[in-house]
């Protein structure tokens, strides 16, 4: 970071804000789950909320008096508006589907907010004394971070459009007519208008690898880049005079609000330490003139905690964007998904683009990477059967693994090969067969091995099924038991495990339910079968969150976000205590809920520890606490075996 400040001609000065009347919003989970925080001129600070589920995303109103924020105190995410002081807070939107992101028209009367209630993220507009809300945009893909302009007239926003963030401008009057703003090759998020109207900043890239933030002027089109790093930049808002953009940048490891003075360039660091600070706001009556010298308003110290241990902690991840993210949660591992129809579309014609830039994240966030490969290309399979149909010949799926292993030889550590073959759906929409996955396993088994002797191979996580409903679905237990009969020891180097208990606590042991401890019993099938020496990967295990959507066979199955944080890190602890054989554990997952092309109604978007807008669920926290409070009580101390390590 300082070496990029040297080169931008920045300078980095640590303060705090002056004398009042300055104060500053900002949102952080430094002292629970998400709060909003008051940080005056004499670095006072004032906690204003202490609902459990979290809150974020402050905005002040144009005159001051209050406060627009995102609250979770009714089981899921609404806007809601306090005084001030914290004073009289209430629920504005009360939907149960999820809205968040507010920012406030000029005159103070409305609200624009983004709200997932018609099935995906789009705009709306609510007056502040209630009624019913006004959808501005209506269309498929996932609108974000709104702002209106001075004027009144017009929104800017965000939107991912065929795979590109682009910001886009729709006239209040006419919104079904929306103009995008950036030129070609620049992606860009978070759009905020400059007081005077005539440019908006926002945050910009064109490979990911750098992040800028940007003005536009409005009338020229003229780009400027006012700063840029090689991490995430977010949560902008202005000073009213125009002087100061406020942002939410990182450093060491964790969120920090941030204060860049426009014309001079220099960089103020306003927080400090391991909690996620985030979407300052300078209430707009204050002023803003930081000195060098003051100190930073610092977080609780920062334990250090030992990442790269023989454990792996990982996460299964949709974005790869967030990568970088497991390192806050001090996590050493991420799952990645390699679908073989989409590498090789045609026998030898490999498109390796999606390994790449799995590998490319991972690494860049410091993770040791698990791929599942899965997915049959239609030259492989029968006609007229679908992708996850097993190839015709095993051999061709093995010359697949040999091109994969060599091609990422040193660079991936394990490959778990295929996803729930015990269901019908998994295996082409035919019975499973635990004979015929075994005879899957043990060709991927050869040909990885000898390309990369030293890539782990992990057997397919059954879905946990309990006995099953054959022919549509066999038990996850018989299908174990099956392919240890049908020659499996000795061609994959962990068992892969599943585990799902539909809402019930790590804890619980009810009979007749699916529980946590179904992963004990799978390893029981092991060592009645001889295979004590192997061990057990759990290569997904979470918690879904309650919502109004119906999710299927996990509707009304749901827990609180509290649970879920809570059930989460009990996991990890039981895992720890009790089961030694168990070497690796992926939480499912990390940032589905962020992915553009899942529906609100998607169950595996409330399996996430964060939330659509990008801020942490109370898991999420929870994680990194747990994490950080190991290296006070020493790290895992089950011996490894050789094999059962990620190196």
């Amino acid at each position: 970071m300082p070496a990029l400040i040297a080169l931008l001609g920045l300078s980095l000065l640590p303060g705090y804000p002056p004398a009042a009347p300055q104060k500053l919003a900002f949102a952080s989970d430094r002292s629970g789950n998400g709060d909003i925080f008051i940080l005056d001129g004499r670095g006072r600070l004032t906690n204003l909320t202490r609902s459990p589920g979290g809150e974020w995303s402050p905005r002040w109103s144009p005159d001051g008096r209050r406060l627009a924020f995102t609250g979770h105190a009714a089981g899921q995410a609404d806007i809601w508006l306090m005084a001030a002081d914290g004073a009289q807070p209430r629920n504005l939107t009360a939907n149960p589907a999820w809205d968040y992101s507010p920012a406030w028209s000029p005159d103070g009367r409305q609200i624009v907010f983004v709200s997932e209630r018609d099935g995906d993220a789009e705009l709306f507009t609510q007056t502040i004394v209630g009624g019913p809300a006004r959808q501005l945009t209506r269309n498929t893909w996932p609108d974000k971070l709104p702002s209106w302009s001075p004027g009144g007239n017009s929104i800017a926003f965000a939107a991912i459009i065929n795979g590109r963030e682009q910001i886009y401008r729709l006239d209040i009057d006419a919104p079904d007519t929306i103009t995008p703003l950036l030129p070609d090759g620049l992606s860009g998020t978070n759009p905020v208008f400059s007081p005077a109207g005539a440019a908006i900043a926002f945050v910009g890239w064109q490979d990911r690898r750098a992040i800028s933030l940007y003005t536009l002027n409005l009338s020229t089109g003229r780009l400027e880049t006012l700063y840029t790093a090689n991490r995430w930049l977010g949560s902008l808002s202005w000073s009213a005079d125009g002087q100061w953009l406020f942002f939410t940048g990182r450093k060491e490891g964790a969120h920090n609000v941030m204060a860049l003075n426009v014309a001079g360039r220099q960089l103020y660091q306003l927080t400090t330490g391991p909690a996620w600070d985030d979407f300052p706001a300078l209430n707009p009556r204050s002023d803003f003139s930081p000195t060098a010298g003051q100190r930073w308003l610092a977080a609780r110290p920062p334990r250090a905690v030992a990442v790269n241990s023989l454990f792996g902690y990982g996460v299964n991840l949709a974005d790869l964007s967030t990568a970088y993210l497991i390192q806050d949660i001090h996590f050493n591992a991420i799952k990645g998904y390699i679908n073989w129809a989409t590498v090789e579309p045609a026998p030898g014609e490999f498109r390796w683009v999606d390994p790449d830039n799995v590998l490319r994240a991972a690494e860049g966030a410091g993770a040791t990477t698990l791929l599942r490969v899965h997915g049959s290309p239609g030259w492989a399979r029968p006609p007229d059967t679908v992708e996850s149909h097993p190839p015709t010949q095993a051999d061709d799926f093995a010359r697949f693994l040999t091109a994969l292993a060599r091609r990422y030889r040193g660079r991936v550590a394990a490959y778990e090969i295929w996803n729930e073959p015990n269901l019908n759906y998994e295996w082409g929409y035919r019975s499973p067969s635990p004979a015929e996955y075994t005879a899957l396993l043990k060709a991927a088994c050869r040909a990885i091995k000898a390309a990369d002797p030293a890539a782990l191979v992990i057997s397919a996580g059954p879905a946990p099924t309990g006995d099953g409903n054959p022919p549509d679905t066999l038990g996850d237990l018989a299908f174990i038991e099956g392919m240890y009969r049908a020659g499996a020891k000795g061609y994959f180097d962990a068992l892969g495990s599943h585990i799902y208990t539909y809402g019930l606590s790590p804890d619980d042991r009810r009979p007749n339910a699916i529980t946590f401890g179904r992963v004990a019993e799978q390893r029981r099938v092991m060592e009645r079968f001889g295979d004590a020496a192997s061990a057990v990967w759990i290569t997904e295990m979470g918690w879904n969150i309650v919502t109004h959507w119906d999710l299927g066979e996990y509707h009304n199955r749901g827990v609180s976000q509290l649970e879920q944080a809570q059930y989460i890190r009990r996991a990890y602890e039981k895992i720890e205590t009790d089961w030694p054989w168990v070497r690796a554990a992926y939480l499912f997952n990390l940032d589905f809920s962020m992915a553009p092309w899942y529906p609100a109604a998607e169950q595996m978007r409330w399996y996430a520890i964060l939330n659509p807008d990008r801020t942490p669920r109370p898991a999420y926290t929870a994680l990194r606490r747990y994490r950080e409070g190991q290296a006070d009580a020493g790290l895992r101390s089950n011996s490894p075996k050789q094999g059962d390590m990620i190196q």
